[in-house]
C-alpha cells in the first residue's frame, strides 16, 4: 500500500519533468533529433564510420565485417541510418559478383561526421 502511495506522489511531479524535457527537446530540429537518435546505438555509429571509410559497401561485406551479428539484426540498423538520412541503399548487378545491394553515406551524412569532426 505504501508503495502505491509513493507512485501517485511522483506522477504530478514526473509529469512536470516530462513536460520540460519535451519542452527543449523541441526546440532542437526534428531532422537532428532523428540523426541524434539514430546514432545513439554504438553500432550505428561504427556502420557510418565504416561507410565513410569506403564508398560502396556491398551487404555481404557489412554482414563479414560485423560476424557475428545476425543479418537482420544489421539489417535493422542499415533501415534506421536510412531512415535518419545518413545512409542510402541501392541495388546494382556486377556481372561475375553475387553482390546486388550497396550502401553508402548520404551527402547528409557525410556533411553531419565532417561537422562533429568525425571526417
Amino acid at each position: 500500500m505504501i508503495a502505491v502511495k509513493f507512485i501517485e506522489a511522483c506522477t504530478p511531479a514526473r509529469n512536470a519533468m516530462q513536460s520540460t524535457i519535451l519542452k527543449y527537446k523541441e526546440k532542437i530540429p526534428s531532422e537532428t533529433r532523428t540523426i541524434l537518435d539514430a546514432l545513439a546505438e554504438p553500432t550505428r555509429q561504427a556502420l557510418v564510420m565504416m561507410l565513410a571509410e569506403k564508398n560502396d559497401v556491398s551487404f555481404r561485406e557489412l554482414s563479414r565485417s560485423t560476424q557475428p551479428m545476425n543479418p537482420s539484426t544489421l539489417n535493422h540498423h542499415l533501415k534506421a541510418l536510412i531512415s535518419a538520412g545518413l545512409v542510402e541503399n541501392h541495388y546494382r548487378k556486377i556481372e561475375g559478383n553475387q553482390d546486388y545491394s550497396f550502401y553508402a553515406l548520404t551527402g547528409l551524412g557525410r556533411e553531419f561526421l565532417r561537422r562533429i569532426g568525425a571526417l
